[in-house]
């Protein structure tokens, strides 16, 4: 473009001096580069028209691509195309990683492998797959994907709208019609036509094709899509209209818009990354929900060990009924409403009624060779009854008379529909968490210390001569069970109740 004309296209753009001439000037050199263009004979000037040789072009092209229109209308298929991009790019072994990692796979070896040992496997295969993808393997994954998303794109292109405003009784797909093009205002295909010239934008005859097609061909059931010579002259057809700008000449003559132009996005799409991070998140999905099954079933064991059943309410707030109310309606609920009443259940039910009296037995009757063991597991006990307490002190600020009672009852009706009302509900529930968690985890210091005195008076009351408690023999006259079994059962059962703790906690 001259010096002249590309001053005057600032001109028009910063609004100086007499912008209607410019404008004039600028459409005048639009229409004398019109008729030296190779297909100036889409456009008629002298009507603002175009004409149907436009739309004979786009036809041709039509036809061609249809196969192409409808495939792309199946989403089933197009993902499978993704998959299959990825796995064109893949060894044998990576292939046979990739069938393991399959849902249907792993939920039959859920079937039958161990917990453990599925995690385990699963684990190994998502880091083999990981290591496959190289940053060769990924950018021929992508550049692959990338080609077929332009593909795509251009067959999504709505040909026949553009198509039917030349001929309006043009039928959908190659069906031996033959069109009656007429005339179109150019104004009312200029829409039509900006979205086909973006299409194009990013087809280009130099790409590896025939990789992208033969994983279209494999998508389509082993159908062709188009044959990869006929698709390359289309494409090399396609450059020379790019690089004619005939569509963005006949878009500023039409819009009387010298400088009409049409935004193109470049295709970058990184299927190899977004692919690997979906499979990971799945494969991890799957690793988390057998563990969380494995830990469930280890939780309810050791529940119906220590308690007689699988689940214990003592509270009359902070439980799990109430936390199940709060999670339907999307909140997070109690993290540890089970573990805190399992707590306040083991400390009423056996603390402080088959292990008062043993208690009292060993530390009021026995003779203790060193007096600063006795205390130590006098205030171990102690420190777990007087916990008690303080977790009655946590349930009651939820009860009508408590700090948050009536607030949060009142906002638990609203928080569904209030997001200040939800901010505040799980606000109180994550600072009765906090202090359950705290109340938990000082009460289990304390029950290890216990179990570790119960395990090593056990192991003292067998030796001769004792070096704890000296008066064993005495000490056996004032229990009906033995000795020997009460600090047994004692010690597996504080030992089975930590472990209980432990898992729900997340505790190492």
């Amino acid at each position: 473009m001259p010096d002249d004309i590309i001053g005057k296209v600032f001109s028009l753009i910063s609004g100086n001096d007499e912008p209607d001439s410019d404008k004039k000037a600028l459409l005048k050199q639009v229409v004398k580069e019109i008729g030296q263009n190779k297909y100036a004979r889409f456009y008629r000037v002298r009507t603002d028209e175009i004409d149907p040789s436009f739309a004979a072009y786009i036809y041709e092209i039509y036809k061609i691509v249809y196969p192409a229109c409808a495939f792309v209308q199946n989403s089933s298929k197009i993902s499978r195309m993704r998959q299959i991009t990825v796995e064109a790019f893949m060894s044998k072994e990576n292939l046979e990683i990739i069938r393991k990692l399959r849902p249907e796979v792993v939920q039959d070896k859920v079937k039958k492998l161990e917990p453990q040992e599925l995690s385990r496997q699963l684990k190994e295969d998502l880091a083999s797959l990981f290591a496959a993808f190289d940053g060769s393997r990924v950018a021929n994954m992508n550049r692959c994907y990338n080609l077929n998303t332009a593909l795509i794109q251009f067959a999504q292109y709505d040909f026949l709208s553009i198509l039917r405003r030349f001929d309006t009784s043009l039928p959908e797909g190659n069906t031996g019609y033959v069109p009656r093009f007429q005339p179109a205002k150019a104004v009312d295909v200029l829409q039509e036509m900006a979205a086909f010239r973006e299409v194009i934008q990013n087809l280009e005859p130099g790409d590896d094709w025939k990789n992208a097609l033969t994983v279209m061909k494999i998508a389509r059931d082993g159908q062709e899509l188009i044959p990869l010579n006929v698709w390359n002259m289309l494409l090399m057809n396609l450059r020379e209209l790019k690089n004619s700008n005939i569509i963005e000449l006949m878009g500023q003559y039409a819009s009387k818009n010298p400088i009409w132009l049409i935004k193109h996005e470049p295709i970058d799409e990184q299927l190899a990354e977004t692919w690997l991070e979906a499979k990971g998140s799945e494969v991890n999905g799957v690793i988390d929900s057998i563990m969380t099954r494995q830990r469930n079933s280890q939780i309810e064991a050791l529940a119906i060990g220590v308690f007689g059943t699988p689940s214990v309410t003592k509270l009359q707030y902070y439980n799990r009924e109430i936390s199940d109310s709060i999670i339907d309606i999307g909140l997070g609920g109690f993290d540890y409403a089970s573990p805190l009443n399992y707590l306040v259940a083991f400390i009423q039910d056996f603390i402080t009624k088959e292990m008062q009296e043993l208690c009292d037995i060993l530390l009021v009757r026995g003779q203790w060779v060193n007096n600063a063991l006795s205390l130590e597991m006098s205030n171990a006990v102690h420190a777990i009854t007087d916990t008690t307490e303080e977790i009655d002190a946590l349930d009651e600020t939820l009860s009508d008379t408590g700090t948050h009672g009536t607030r949060f009852r009142a906002a638990l009706l609203r928080a569904e529909r209030d997001k200040v009302q939800a901010r505040y509900v799980n606000s109180v529930a994550a600072e009765l968490d906090e202090q359950a968690l705290e109340l938990i985890k000082a009460a289990v210091q304390n029950l290890v210390v216990v179990g570790k005195f119960m395990k090593n008076l056990l192991g003292d009351s067998q030796k001769s001569p004792p070096e704890v408690i000296i008066n064993w023999k005495e000490l056996g006259y004032f229990t009906k069970a033995p000795m020997s079994q009460r600090l047994t059962d004692a010690y597996k059962k504080i030992n089975f109740f930590v472990q209980l703790m432990l898992l729900q906690t997340h505790s190492e």
